[in-house]
């Protein structure tokens, strides 16, 4: 808390406007037969339907209150993927205009990010993270007139990687997590830092989800919050600038109007305002402020939030991205929203938390590869060598080889043939000799993935070792005939 006589901090505020293209959870294999726009097929039936109730409880409600907000003075961010511009140029032109509005106004700072909101970021090559930053700053620039030198890297924990790619694209900071679990902070997260020399903002996640959470709570002993009360929240915390970066969704569909929150987000930047709180861009806060000290890394940073499944899914999209040939919907699969629906915590800071529970993890799992999978087979005849992606794919998980002992599930599953070599490393022997012993892993690799070579190279072979050797070797032969 703040000393009486200080000036108070500075807050900079950013909104994520985006639409997944949520998946078809009835989906299975042969839908997409003969279909020439598989994304019927793949994606849920009722995604404009649901787009359009989004847009009348929130959307539109809220961006007609940020424009006069934007008239009135407050400086905001905005972060708008590409997808939810293709959505709504699509369907609902109305709502573009509107948000173009906003999006145009002198008082808003334009975020870059991800096209397609996603996962990029954390593949193993940062090239397809690249390439979506770069189809984003063009979108802004046709749609907007903006080219954005702040980014918005709040979805997974920056690294070293994702870090040198946005300064070699012209981005000069960037907003992140306080509790991503990625770099280490500072305790105080109301300050400018820096990670590997790129200024970075960090939401305060405590007071994003004061609003994104907590504000339609009754039992919360803070209900209800106030514009009033919250400004006085961050007129007296420590710092120089506080972030809040929000879903825009919060206002009006996730947290509905019944509760106030649209009116809260009207009240608010008065109520800053009188507490003389000034609310600034990205850019113009890391400028206007030195850094407090450079982040470094935790540990293990590149996994440690991800499931089994998680990983796999992950693991399955990169892979895939040499093996399909309709790269548009590969790219709507990358979907941060997919891997969040794999995880057992749901997390928030700024963004609403699901309720989730085992069956919906491994039902939205299913569903997810069973698409890719799909996706996948769809490509191999047009590719140079359908063989080879046949034997390169993902599998779904009816599909997939379930590992176990004599006695019962080992609890993890291979749904390719890389997966299936990195499980052979890690399994117990128990479990391995006894899908050696029954010939499984052979049988497996010749009728599931159809790779009669490899599972005549295999039969006989009893030793752990020699048997990921010699898969792993074909695996890589393999991507040398299409890469």
């Amino acid at each position: 808390m703040k000393s009486e006589g200080q000036t108070p901090p500075a807050v900079c505020p950013g909104f994520d406007i985006h639409y997944p293209c949520y998946l078809n959870p009835g989906f299975r294999s042969g839908m997409a037969k003969g279909l020439k726009d598989v994304k019927k097929a793949y994606f849920d039936p009722y995604l404009k339907e649901d787009l359009g109730v989004v847009i009348d409880r929130s959307f539109q409600p809220a961006t007609e209150i940020l424009i006069n907000l934007l008239e009135a003075g407050f400086a905001c961010a905005l972060s708008i993927s590409g997808t939810v511009v293709e959505l709504l140029e699509s369907w609902y032109p109305d709502m573009l205009d509107l948000l173009s509005r906003a999006a145009t106004h002198r008082n808003v700072e334009l975020l870059g990010e991800t096209y397609y909101h996603s996962v990029a970021g954390q593949f193993r090559d940062p090239g397809e993270f690249e390439v979506e930053i770069l189809m984003h700053r063009d979108l802004m620039k046709d749609y907007f007139s903006a080219v954005p030198t702040a980014f918005a890297h709040t979805d997974y924990p920056i690294t070293p990687a994702t870090a040198e790619v946005l300064q070699d694209n012209g981005i000069r900071a960037a907003i992140i997590e306080g509790d991503s679990g990625g770099p280490v902070l500072d305790t105080d997260p109301n300050h400018v830092y820096t990670y590997n020399g790129l200024p970075i903002l960090t939401t305060h996640c405590n007071l994003a989800d004061d609003i994104a959470i907590r504000f339609p709570w009754r039992d919360w002993d803070r209900w209800p919050l106030t514009a009033d009360r919250y400004a006085e929240w961050i007129s007296v915390s420590p710092g120089e600038c506080i972030t809040l970066y929000l879903d825009y969704r919060v206002f009006g569909d996730f947290i509905g109007a019944e509760t106030g929150i649209l009116e809260f987000l009207r009240a608010l930047p008065a109520a800053l305002a009188a507490k003389g709180v000034d609310s600034i861009h990205p850019s113009d806060a890391v400028t206007r402020f030195s850094p407090h000290s450079e982040i470094g890394e935790a540990v293990d940073a590149d996994n440690q939030q991800r499931t089994i499944i998680q990983q796999s899914a992950l693991n399955a999209l990169e892979d895939a991205g040499a093996l399909v040939a309709d790269k548009q919907v590969w790219r709507r699969l990358l979907d941060t929203e997919n891997l969040r629906r794999m995880a057992m915590r749901s997390t928030s800071c700024g963004k609403p938390s699901h309720p989730t529970s085992q069956q919906a993890v491994h039902d939205h799992f299913a569903s997810f590869m069973r698409v890719l999978s799909d996706l996948e087979e769809r490509s191999a005849p047009a590719s140079r060598s359908p063989r080879v992606v046949l034997s390169l794919r993902c599998v779904p998980p009816e599909k997939a080889f379930h590992f176990s002992s004599q006695d019962r599930p080992a609890g993890y599953a291979a749904h390719s043939l890389q997966e299936f070599v990195n499980i052979l490393e890690f399994a117990s022997d128990e479990v391995v000799n006894h899908h050696l012993d029954r010939g499984d892993f052979t049988r497996w690799i010749e009728l599931v993935i159809g790779d009669t070579t490899l599972a005549k190279k295999i039969s006989g072979i009893s030793d752990r070792n020699e048997l990921r050797s010699t898969i792993q070797k074909r695996i890589d032969s393999l991507w040398k005939r299409i890469r």
